[in-house]
């Protein structure tokens, strides 16, 4: 019995030796073919040169309004447009050639979730969340 249940633990060690190698060897394999060939460089995209970003110059996130009507700025690509998304509606504005926009909004009592997303003529895009809270109480 005893010769049984040392063969049944060396072979499995066996086995547990064999597949951690071939982990081990898979994983350096992937790493050559990810790592770059040296003495070449590659040219970088234009998604990686140029990617714009969406900049939420006011309300600032968390805000807390006393006004039903807020006002959304920032800066974008020159030429874009941006989609704001919020509680009571929809609106697309197009940013002017220094890329910034503005618009306005109106909130819901309470937290508002606002969408803001900046798309340019060349497909790239941006996507910020920010939450503003409508409250007519006294403080």
């Amino acid at each position: 019995m005893q010769k049984e249940v040392f063969l049944a633990i060396f072979i499995g060690f066996i086995i547990g030796l064999a597949i951690t190698f071939g982990v081990w060897q898979a994983n350096q394999a992937i790493k050559t073919a990810n790592s770059p060939t040296p003495g070449v460089t590659s040219e970088p995209t234009i998604s990686e040169v140029s990617q714009p970003k969406l900049n939420l110059s006011s309300p600032a996130n968390d805000f807390l309004s006393k006004e039903k009507k807020v006002s959304l700025a920032g800066n974008y690509a020159p030429n874009s447009f941006i989609s704001v998304i919020f509680e009571t509606g929809e609106k697309i504005v197009e940013t002017d050639e220094t890329g910034a926009f503005e618009t306005e909004i109106d909130l819901i009592l309470g937290e508002n979730q606002i969408e803001v997303q900046g798309l340019t003529k060349e497909g790239s895009s941006e996507k910020q969340t920010l939450t503003i809270v409508y409250s007519t109480a006294e403080i």
